[in-house]
């Protein structure tokens, strides 16, 4: 009962996804970043197969062998529901029997949507279709494709979680949001990012240069306080 996208940005080489589903913290259970992918491990979701994606995929620098990794060591397979998108843009997915439809997986430029329970076929179609349109910065396209499947018919419950995660270089995350539980989740992950961004870059120099980093009252309140 989740729809995910996952995304590649061409031009800074960011990787990273976004996440929405009908019940809590979702952002605690469904999808993890490695250096040259995302994994996903949803619908009745077990979060310990993304290790086992992740160090497959590092270890042969296949999709194949990831998706193949995730599944064999899965208790019950047929509930589960897995995706990987890697850095060059190759996506899989599978989806067990049991998982409830609409439910699936689709692949796009540089992108991979994934979900179950969905309330509409062209969910995961509008999801793709917005991130490939839409310009910016890879984590305003991520959560712009997560609205447009929202718009497109969400999943059959309310939603209550979403998340947001984008790795950029140096192995620093650029951005680490999460909704745990709003009535409108997608919406909430947006006023995060519409916040966290302005401030991302200090918070990076912090990182690379903590010397030249401006004070956190003047990053979180412009000078005042």
């Amino acid at each position: 009962m989740t729809f995910s996208l996952a995304g590649v940005c061409a031009r800074t080489g960011q990787i990273g996804y976004a996440v929405t589903t009908s019940s809590v913290c979702v952002g605690a259970r469904v999808g993890a970043i490695g250096p040259e992918c995302v994994v996903f491990s949803q619908a009745r979701t077990d979060p310990r197969l993304h290790a086992v994606g992740l160090a497959a995929h590092a270890a042969t620098g296949s999709a194949e062998a990831a998706i193949g990794a995730m599944r064999g060591a899965a208790v019950a397979p047929h509930w589960r529901q897995f995706g990987i998108l890697t850095r060059s843009g190759a996506a899989l997915h599978h989806t067990g029997a049991s998982c409830l439809p609409e439910c699936g997986g689709l692949a796009g430029a540089m992108c991979l949507a994934l979900g179950n329970f969905l309330g509409s076929a062209e969910v995961m179609p509008a999801m793709v279709a917005t991130f490939e349109a839409t310009q910016g910065p890879l984590a305003e396209r991520l959560i712009a494709g997560l609205a447009a499947g929202v718009a497109a018919g969400a999943e059959r419950d309310p939603l209550q979680s979403a998340a947001l995660k984008v790795l950029g270089s140096e192995g620093i995350f650029e951005a680490d949001l999460r909704a745990d539980r709003s009535p409108t989740p997608v919406d909430e992950l947006a006023r995060l990012w519409a916040d966290w961004a302005p401030k991302a870059a200090a918070y990076r120099l912090r990182v690379l240069d903590p010397d030249s980093a401006p004070p956190s009252r003047e990053v979180e309140h412009g000078g005042r306080g």
